[in-house]
């Protein structure tokens, strides 16, 4: 996710026991104080597939996310390995797997939003993307070894759903809609 603090984003949420696995990492490194920004800002584990710091118009988007999901039944998504972005963040994340089904959702995702007429940033253009899982956010340089030590304690590959899309406004993080993966008339208004 880029590094701007205000802004909305569509993310990609699991089942509840994939979820639980993340959930488990940003409590451990809560506990090491390490890193608590996830935590504090209100967000929930999530693939991030879009972010933008513009503002938008929600509704524009309600349709257009209730339509893809119709389309796509959940998914299978596995966190393989431990990974860090080599920015200012010092984000720590899970990578799932590039599944096929997690490349195409993006895939059309991208496409309805450019159609839509809304501007996609380079880093979530398609070839571009790199999903991921955030764990950590602005882990201090000194302390970035031991974090990596403790999430190797994850066992990973830890596997699970996608099961459904919300569009979120941050920061701090709020949930606008979402909607389950395969079933459109099940919208969740917040």
């Amino acid at each position: 996710m880029s590094s701007s603090s205000e802004g909305y984003a569509i993310e990609l949420y699991m089942d509840p026991a994939l979820e639980n696995q993340v959930l488990k990492a940003w409590n451990v490194l809560a506990r090491r104080q390490i890193s608590t920004e996830l935590i504090e800002i209100g967000s929930r584990p999530h693939i991030t597939l879009f972010s933008t710091p513009f503002l938008l118009e929600p509704s524009k988007l309600e349709s257009l996310l209730k339509s893809l999901t119709s389309k796509f039944d959940p998914f299978s998504l596995s966190f393989s390995s431990i990974s860090s972005f080599s920015n200012d963040n010092n984000l720590l994340f899970l990578s799932p797997t590039p599944s096929i089904s997690l490349l195409n959702f993006h895939s059309h995702l991208v496409d309805a939003v450019v159609k839509e007429g809304i501007e996609v940033s380079q880093e979530f253009l398609v070839g571009n993307w790199i999903p991921h899982c955030a764990v950590a956010k602005r882990v201090p340089k000194q302390r970035m070894s031991e974090a990596f030590s403790l999430l190797r304690d994850l066992k990973l590959p830890v596997q699970g759903y996608a099961v459904d899309v919300a569009l979120v406004q941050f920061s701090p993080v709020r949930e606008i809609f979402s909607f389950v993966l395969g079933n459109n008339s099940n919208i969740i208004e917040n």
